[in-house]
């Protein structure tokens, strides 16, 4: 087998085996046609371990296992029997973390940690764990370092291990340890603003105009209606839009008659497959939706936003993912509407005539038209 691993990120085959409890690096020994695997300190007395093989290990042909290994086995009389269950998924992504690091670290012995990864629908089984309580964090590693870098996404939380298995889910997305600011504010009426920030803000957040601050440049205030997430307010816009739209579409149907074009025929149904074969099922998504990174603020009719205006909102309470909050303003104006494009050609009418609508053809120049008696 090959000394150099295939797995992305990883340079070193110790980067391919996770031992648990973890106590540092593995130590790999290649031996052309056999690997050695041990921990860095040594194996422990009476204690149970779980040995992890990742994907990605490669012969002198270049053949990858796409698979992995793993083994239980423990160097005492006993074997815990409970271990922690659950799946992480890419938050932002809303999809199964592949391959994610996983770390499990007892609240009673921190210098026990127990580590493994995810499978290809984000899943984990880390242990075997003795009854206690811990603190499980996963991990999207894309370096392969086993460190959390700036940029990576990560989640953590607290489980307890006793008789039952409790799954639990991780939603892995970046962190900033520093508070959400205004980036953009952008105006779709003169009562209707789209306030982007960021970073990712807090999904429990409560949304309410206190939150929220505008004024003028004479520093006269203007008043706040509601505030609401942006992708609520997108979603109940395309609604109404789609509505309108259908409506208006019946309407001219139902005056104009005499052009009204027979419907469409059906769509095929959709082909089923082959008989014994049951389609894949969707994969898993994380119960949550992603957070948001914008808001949209309702002004009061009695106080809109003019035109080429200037002025200035002010962020008050809006927290991040962590809980940072800070306050901050931030100054923004008012841009016209584009004016329409009059440069496109309006679309060519490729209807076919029919016969008894086309001229007669003309004749040849300077040739009379033959006139034919009827015999």
């Amino acid at each position: 087998m090959s000394d150099r691993p295939s797995a992305s990120g990883a340079s070193q085959l110790s980067q391919i085996f996770l031992i648990s409890p973890r106590d540092g690096d593995a130590n790999v020994g290649w031996h052309r046609s056999r690997l050695t695997v041990r921990p860095h300190k040594g194996f422990r007395a009476n204690t149970a371990y779980r040995i992890t093989m990742l994907p990605g290990l490669a012969d002198l042909r270049g053949n990858v296992r796409r698979d992995g290994l793993t083994f239980l086995f423990s160097t005492g009389a006993s074997f815990p029997t409970m271990s922690i269950i659950g799946t992480v998924f890419d938050w932002a992504a809303q999809r199964p973390a592949n391959g994610a690091y996983i770390e499990a670290t007892s609240l009673a012995d921190t210098t026990l940690v127990y580590v493994t990864a995810t499978d290809s629908l984000g899943r984990f089984d880390v242990g075997p764990l003795d009854p206690g309580t811990y603190r499980v964090r996963g991990l999207i590693d894309q370096n392969s370092n086993r460190v959390l870098d700036r940029g990576e996404k990560w989640d953590t939380t607290t489980t307890t291990v006793a008789t039952v298995r409790n799954a639990i889910e991780l939603d892995a997305i970046e962190r900033d340890t520093v508070a959400p600011t205004i980036g953009r504010v952008v105006a779709d009426d003169s009562v209707t603003l789209h306030v982007d920030f960021t970073i990712p803000l807090d999904p429990s957040l409560p949304l309410q105009p206190a939150l929220f601050r505008i004024q003028r440049t004479d520093s006269t205030e203007l008043q706040i209606a509601s505030v609401q997430w942006a992708a609520a307010y997108d979603r109940a816009k395309q609604v109404a839009d789609s509505a309108a739209r259908a409506d208006s579409i019946a309407r001219a149907a139902r005056t104009d008659t005499a052009r009204a074009r027979p419907a469409p025929p059906p769509p095929p149904p959709p082909a089923l497959p082959p008989t014994g074969a049951r389609p894949a099922p969707p994969p898993p998504k994380p119960r949550a939706l992603p957070p948001e990174h914008s808001v949209v603020v309702k002004l009061s009719p009695s106080t809109p936003v003019a035109v080429r205006g200037t002025y200035v909102i002010t962020a008050r309470g809006v927290r991040s993912l962590v809980g940072k909050s800070t306050t901050k303003s931030f100054t923004f104006s008012v841009r016209p509407p584009a004016p329409p494009d009059t440069t496109k050609r309006a679309p060519r009418d490729t209807t076919r005539r029919p016969p008894s609508a086309r001229p007669p053809p003309r004749p040849p120049a300077g040739r009379p038209p033959v006139l034919r008696s009827a015999p």
